[in-house]
């Protein structure tokens, strides 16, 4: 069991983490929350049903719920030290880089939010799992309880919706 567990963590741990860094401040936060999917998912590691679906559609689904829990427990605020950094942000900018690097990362990060507010939650989620965390079709399905089919259809829409916008 602990040699499959670590080859399964081995596998999933990069995807698993990229999706929860894209929900959380900072790279730390990230990797408290990676690390608290893993722990649940080795505590019930025993139970997982491969016939139910695969391993990275199931790690996601633990990751959504500790990605809950942990903004559940601090709200929606921004930790005053993330913003106020002096070192290499999560944003990979250099702070010695300068005010101008900054700005034109922030500017970068407030058109891309802009543009993924065209999306429903649902197609965000199915775009981050697709993107983010490079999870296939079916895996993607699995982790948002519906069809194989529904998830790539999901994936195909709002990337859709996404072209349009970014014409514009």
């Amino acid at each position: 069991m602990a040699t499959e567990f670590a080859e399964m963590y081995r596998e999933h741990v990069a995807p698993t983490w990229r999706y929860v860094r894209a929900r959380l401040p900072s790279d730390a936060d990230a990797e408290d929350v990676t690390s608290e999917v893993f722990t649940q998912a080795m505590r019930s590691w025993d139970t997982y049903d491969a016939q139910l679906g695969r391993v990275g559609g199931w790690l996601i689904g633990i990751a959504r719920h500790v990605l809950a829990d942990w903004w559940r427990k601090r709200g929606r605020e921004v930790p005053v030290e993330v913003v106020a950094s002096d070192g290499a942000g999560s944003d990979g900018v250099d702070a010695q880089d300068g005010p101008e690097s900054w700005a034109l990362r922030l500017d970068g990060v407030d058109d891309l939010r802009r543009h993924l507010g065209v999306l429903t939650i649902r197609e965000r989620e199915a775009v981050a799992l697709r993107f983010g965390s490079d999870l296939s079709s079916e895996q993607i399905g699995a982790a948002m309880g519906i069809s194989a089919t529904a998830a790539r259809m999901l994936v195909y829409r709002a990337v859709g919706k996404l072209r349009e916008v970014m014409k514009a």
